[in-house]
């Protein structure tokens, strides 16, 4: 097939974009709130808002691309991000900006799994393994760019609730034109109103180890919800700096060395990237919470980078560990799946710091979730730990990460 390799990162900046543009509204969530009298429960709904819109969209139409190709199902995703950023852009109350929330939701919905399945199929047979790297690298260096570039448009440039959102939708539009040029992966087949009946599907060759995987990457992802809603406001009030800079380096913070992660340990064992994945997210939370209830913002930050590392290593290790066990007919769905799974990680728990912020304070909602999240996270350390103890890793010829 021609031009696979320009097809291949094509998908890999639109899934960038499209994960990044769902940070994008974070800095601004204090905003909001001061605009409007929001509290923090009422952000977080907000928040979560887009997280069940994606967790529905990836139930329901999370398979279509098997049926017509990836790249219908991409344009009709890119026009829905387009309209979703003119509706934030031009909101003008909070019933507005859960619409443009729900909106967005669908579109990065239907786009993950198409885009995530476009590259495995485009990542070559002498590159294998890509697919799963970008996959995985794609959320952290998304979110990271998302929520940072955010910060920056607000704090430098005018109009900074609607310059962000322009800017997004015009580099979608860039994205959209160049995907009529490259070829789509998938083949068009029959049933693709049966496959709108809400189905995870995950292959039986990938279940006994999405279930020792996927909680860690719950976990993973339960943190960064945790950041993307109350993060901002937490930054602010431990460095006692309220500029909307803060809030975007403590979610940068978190993000970017959880990139660096993926890159560090792709040519790690599986075994060995999950392990580094659990310790670090254990050992990240507990310093963020010590730092927390000292009041101390170095520790704060060098607790919320190791965390991103765990953040990184430990999503990157799950999906490493899942993604080679589908067949190519299998891939939208098994990310589908992956993806429900994440997202549910992603928007109960930090719906459910939002109520609690009420009744602990920022302090013990902190304390307790972090806890939580530790807890969540023991489990599979120890079953990390007992798998082959004594066994030195090492990679694999032709494993996922020999590429």
């Amino acid at each position: 097939m021609k031009n696979t390799g320009t097809a291949f990162w094509l998908h890999a900046a639109l899934l960038t974009v499209f994960i990044g543009a769902s940070s994008a509204p974070s800095p601004l969530y204090e905003f909001y709130a001061r605009e409007w009298g929001l509290g923090s429960a009422a952000v977080t709904v907000i928040f979560a808002v887009y997280a069940v819109a994606v967790l529905l969209t990836l139930l329901v139409v999370g398979s279509l691309a098997n049926h017509f190709g990836t790249r219908p199902v991409l344009l009709g995703a890119v026009a829905l991000q387009i309209g979703a950023m003119m509706t934030f852009a031009f909101a003008p109350g909070p019933e507005v900006l859960l619409a443009a929330r729900a909106l967005q939701g669908v579109a990065t919905g239907a786009a993950m799994g198409a885009a995530g399945a476009a590259l495995l199929a485009f990542e070559g047979p002498k590159r294998r393994g890509r697919g799963s790297l970008v996959n995985s690298a794609a959320s952290p260096i998304g979110l990271s760019i998302g929520a940072l570039g955010s910060a920056s448009v607000v704090r430098f440039l005018p109009e900074p609730t609607k310059t962000v959102y322009f800017f997004l939708a015009a580099l979608l539009l860039v994205l959209g034109a160049a995907l009529l040029r490259l070829p789509s992966a998938g083949q068009v087949a029959p049933g693709w109103l049966r496959s709108l009946m809400p189905e995870a599907r995950i292959p039986g060759s990938a279940r006994k180890t999405m279930a020792s995987t996927m909680p860690v990457a719950a976990a993973t992802w339960a943190l960064a919800g945790f950041y993307l809603s109350l993060g901002p406001a937490l930054a602010h009030a431990i460095t006692r700096d309220n500029s909307v800079l803060v809030g975007g380096l403590a979610l940068f913070a978190l993000f970017v060395p959880g990139a660096l992660a993926i890159l560090v340990v792709r040519r790690r064992s599986d075994r060995t990237t999950l392990l580094t994945g659990v310790i670090s997210l254990i050992t990240g939370i507990s310093l963020t919470v010590l730092a927390v209830q000292l009041g101390s913002a170095p520790l704060y930050f060098a607790g919320t980078v190791v965390a991103g590392v765990g953040f990184g290593s430990g999503y990157f290790g799950a999906m490493r560990m899942t993604l080679p066990l589908c067949g190519p007919h299998e891939r939208v769905g098994m990310l589908s799946s992956i993806y429900l799974i994440c997202y549910l990680g992603f928007s109960v728990p930090a719906v459910a710091a939002g109520l609690l912020v009420a009744v602990a304070g920022m302090k013990g909602t902190t304390l307790i979730y972090g806890a939580a999240l530790v807890l969540a996270a023991i489990p599979a350390l120890l079953r990390t730990l007992r798998k082959n103890p004594a066994h030195r890793p090492t990679l694999a010829a032709g494993s996922p990460a020999a590429s």
